[in-house]
């Protein structure tokens, strides 16, 4: 079977962790590169995060560095929901690998010359890097197969009531990217809800004994005490959905649509404006948006991934 090249863009970050994990556990992925991108936590944090976590699952892949802000306003990370190290404080043993002279954009382009138009960028964080090697390689558009991001949403936010935080962390790239005319997956904060883990799921995947079991279990509880914070009573994944999306496009229900970003609007500031019913005729879709997920298909991809790990 011929494996789809990719590189995820990330943030890690405690869903990016399980993302990546997903994405390292299946045939179906041939991960060229993890390229890094301040958001969740510092570029310094996340990109030793990468890292160490591309080590602990044994992905031996290129590892670059990218942006460590975003395009015209200031970095706001997320400790308080990923803590102070971004992985939920826990500690992995520090990789020796040394991260690529590259940096991320240069890296982006030259995968994508060498797919010969076959590459998917699996965007699970802020998207300066992407918007950073569109501006810099005029060409690049051409030359990526499809963008999968985990980011907006078509119905309210977890920022702001319509502001979702990989948009609003840095709307202007987004902006660009969703401008790009990239065949473009959005998988959006209101589906990741919808695929939340509930506390009998957790159960399920926790008791499924792998040598990563300990850390796995660590950070889904430290995300069950955050979210509890917040009212919410199940543990949304939401980058492992965008992996999972690109490895079996069946776990989400989707539409084309007109998605527009907001750059100007206080009020609204990186809003996913998505024209889920076509209102403007005039304006073609430029984007394939999530709008629901089949959520027995996505849960079974999780305990096949923890099994996975059980034999490698």
């Amino acid at each position: 079977m011929e494996r789809t090249p990719v590189i995820i863009d990330t943030d890690p970050g405690i869903d990016d962790f399980f993302a990546i994990m997903l994405a390292g556990s299946c045939n179906e992925l041939d991960i060229k590169a993890i390229t890094t991108v301040a958001g969740n936590q510092t570029s310094e944090s996340v990109t030793k995060n990468a890292l160490d976590i591309a080590e602990y699952f044994h992905i031996n892949t290129e590892i670059a560095k990218g942006a460590e802000k975003p395009l015209n306003m200031p970095l706001h990370t997320a400790g308080h929901i990923h803590g102070e190290n971004g992985l939920g404080n826990l500690q992995l043993k520090a990789s020796k690998k040394a991260i690529s002279k590259d940096y991320a954009w240069d890296v982006i382009y030259q995968h994508a010359v060498d797919a010969k138009g076959k590459l998917n960028i699996l965007a699970i964080g802020p998207l300066t890097n992407i918007a950073i090697a569109l501006l810099k390689y005029p060409t690049l558009s051409k030359l990526i197969n499809r963008i999968v991001l985990m980011g907006g949403s078509s119905e309210t936010g977890n920022v702001s009531p319509y502001e979702e935080f990989n948009i609003g962390a840095d709307p202007f790239a987004a902006d660009i990217v969703f401008k790009s005319k990239v065949p473009l997956v959005m998988v959006g904060w209101n589906v990741a809800m919808e695929s939340g883990l509930t506390d009998e799921e957790v159960e399920t995947l926790t008791r499924i004994e792998t040598p990563y079991s300990k850390e796995c279990t660590a950070l889904l509880n430290f995300l069950h005490d955050v979210n509890r914070k917040f009212g919410r009573d199940t543990i949304p994944l939401s980058d492992a959905l965008a992996v999972a999306y690109a490895i079996n496009p069946a776990v989400l229900d989707c539409r084309d649509c007109y998605v527009a970003v907001e750059t100007r609007s206080s009020l609204n500031m990186g809003r996913t404006v998505v024209d889920l019913n076509q209102t403007c005729k005039e304006i073609p879709a430029n984007c394939c948006v999530g709008i629901g997920t089949n959520k027995d298909a996505y849960f079974d991809m999780l305990v096949q991934m923890m099994h996975y790990y059980q034999q490698n």
